[in-house]
């Protein structure tokens, strides 16, 4: 993130305390990305599941193992090691629960 991704950010690089800072407003802007995030998982879970629904029909797999592995690979590299633990989350997310990566007791 740099300074001027976020207001508070921006008046901390310069020079007032990080207690001067606002925490609602902080707080908030959190919140903001936080449902942009939501929003955009949930786009992309409907995403995944048409393309998965689109495979099975043509009579392919319904994973395809290639694609997943650049997104994990692509997460990766954005975020460092812990990015693949939230590709993989996000690619289980997308499976239907009879997958055989659900396991049910």
């Amino acid at each position: 993130m740099t300074d001027t991704d976020c207001g508070a950010v921006a008046e901390n690089a310069g020079g007032t305390s990080p207690a001067a800072t606002d925490l609602s407003r902080v707080h908030a802007e959190i919140a903001r990305l936080d449902a942009e995030i939501l929003d955009a998982v949930n786009r992309r879970l409907a995403l995944a599941q048409l393309a998965a629904r689109t495979r099975v029909e043509s009579g392919a797999p319904m994973v395809a193992l290639g694609g997943e592995t650049d997104v994990i690979r692509r997460y990766q590299d954005e975020l460092g090691p812990r990015g693949s633990l939230l590709a993989l989350e996000l690619l289980r997310l997308a499976r239907p629960p009879f997958s055989s990566t659900y396991r049910t007791r």
